[in-house]
């Protein structure tokens, strides 16, 4: 399995329902997801009224003057690159 710069992996095992936001619609059903391999304690976004927003230890300290982010931003790390995401609704953080 192959590592982004940012230290979480640039694909999930084939068993591991996933999907790529820059490629794939949001799922209607998922409401809060994480790049693959990240907790969601940490970083989760969460579907909004006009998008998605980030939430969790690591993010969203402006909360209320940061914008939703639209559905193919959600899994791009700090490097740039296009992570997978995971649904973690549900489990919340």
């Amino acid at each position: 399995m192959s590592e982004c710069r940012c230290g979480l992996a640039l694909e999930p095992p084939a068993d591991v329902k996933h999907w790529h936001p820059t490629r794939e619609a949001a799922p209607s059903w998922v409401t809060v997801v994480v790049r693959y391999g990240e907790a969601p304690e940490l970083r989760r976004a969460e579907r909004v009224k006009n998008g998605w927003a980030e939430h969790g230890a690591k993010v969203n300290f402006y909360r209320d003057r940061t914008p939703p982010m639209p559905w193919a931003e959600v899994g791009t790390c700090w490097v740039g690159t296009h992570h997978p995401v995971v649904d973690v609704t549900g489990l919340g953080g």
